[in-house]
């Protein structure tokens, strides 16, 4: 009579949802897979957008590049061109000399004539 109590106990306990350590185990088992797979799917996209982001980067990078680039073009081309400047405001600077000369050497020249015809 015990022995067929315990028999019973065990078909009870499995009939009524309790699972044995064999069982538990592969259903442990299960979720180990399950969640693997799931951290296996993550890591995957998570390469991906590492790879998407570095791409992303590389471009940048080029860009960055290329505007610094465009960058020193313009900043020599205004260096030139202060040069110039710098020199056209020379010039202009002894051009307004000159004409000033040239005005007193005019107005003594109208004098000189002036005077030769009283």
């Amino acid at each position: 009579s015990t022995a067929n109590a315990s028999e019973d106990d065990v078909a009870a306990n499995s009939s009524s949802g309790r699972h044995s350590r064999t069982e538990k185990s592969g259903y442990s088992r299960y979720n180990r897979d399950t969640n693997y797979s799931v951290s296996s799917v993550q890591t995957t996209a998570l390469e991906k957008k590492i790879e998407e982001l570095e791409k992303e980067l590389a471009k940048e990078k080029q860009e960055n590049l290329k505007l610094t680039k465009i960058l020193q073009d313009k900043d020599d081309l205004i260096r030139k061109l202060s040069e110039q400047l710098d020199l056209l405001s020379g010039e202009l600077d002894d051009a307004e000399e000159e004409n000033e000369q040239l005005k007193q050497e005019n107005k003594t020249l109208l004098k000189v004539v002036e005077q030769l015809t009283r």
